[in-house]
């Protein structure tokens, strides 16, 4: 697949495309091998970003990695086909940049791409889009799944669980040797706390039932990120244009702590 197809099936905003393409037109790349190889290893994923950055040099919108990311997306294509993946789980797990173009644009008015560091997921065919979820393949001394979820995601049941069921077939499909693996999150939305703030019949407390707590950092503000987008640490400025927003505001000015969880999945 060539870039202006990703660029296409990903529905990417033409200003972006349109400085991608004035950056490939007029630099040449700066992969090579040794980056490409980096980028297909866990451990060496942050440093071959860095790398990447340094070779690129001025980049204050995030647009030339991105747009040499993509090039690796090209190939990483391939291995989906080899694989026999679906294009639509191709589209549905890189339209994480998209996504977070549009967030960024949203909150500060202007694109930008500032997840590069999260990429190397995608293109390593560690991290994939199954219907509202993302799941992440972590292999270390003992394999594990975390689940991702998506700030445009659905959470509720029927559509969790379609998730959940679809990602089994498909570990079944491709990946076998996974089929048994435990599955994880960790998430602000797996916070005890929320048990006081929303009613017992929404789809957080619902998505919230299927894991077993296994630990809370109390200390953690990183609820403020994804509540709250773009908006100071100062706690009695921020919004409240949702019931949530007002009711976490309150929590949190009343000097309790929310915290951020980590849950395993229930096993059936």
């Amino acid at each position: 697949m060539k870039l202006e197809q990703i660029y296409q099936l990903l529905e990417l905003p033409e200003e972006v495309t349109d400085a991608m393409n004035i950056y490939r037109t007029t630099k040449n790349t700066v992969l090579d091998a040794d980056i490409r190889q980096r980028l297909a290893e866990r451990d060496t994923w942050d440093s071959a970003i860095q790398e990447i950055r340094n070779r690129i040099g001025e980049d204050p919108s995030g647009f030339y990695i991105l747009c040499e990311l993509m090039r690796c997306a090209c190939h990483t294509y391939e291995n989906y086909q080899d694989m026999k993946i679906a294009d639509s789980v191709f589209a549905a797990t890189m339209k994480f940049c998209t996504r977070f173009l549009e967030e960024h644009k949203k909150t500060y008015g202007v694109y930008a791409f500032t997840w590069a560091w999260w990429f190397p997921r995608q293109l390593a065919m560690q991290e994939f889009r199954i219907g509202e979820l993302e799941y992440e393949l972590i292999s270390s001394d003992t394999k594990k799944i975390y689940i991702h979820i998506p700030s445009d995601a659905r959470l509720t049941p029927p559509a969790v669980r379609s998730s959940f069921d679809s990602f089994q077939n498909f570990l079944k499909n491709h990946y076998p040797d996974w089929t048994d693996t435990d599955w994880y999150c960790e998430s602000w939305m797996l916070s005890p706390a929320l048990t006081g703030l929303l009613p017992d019949d929404s789809n957080l407390l619902q998505f919230q039932k299927l894991f077993d707590v296994i630990s809370t950092d109390y200390e953690s503000m990183a609820v403020l990120d994804w509540v709250f987008p773009g908006e100071g640490p100062d706690l009695a400025n921020l919004s409240e244009h949702t019931s949530l927003q007002k009711k976490l505001k309150d929590f949190l000015l009343s000097g309790q702590k929310f915290g951020w969880s980590e849950g395993k999945v229930r096993r059936p």
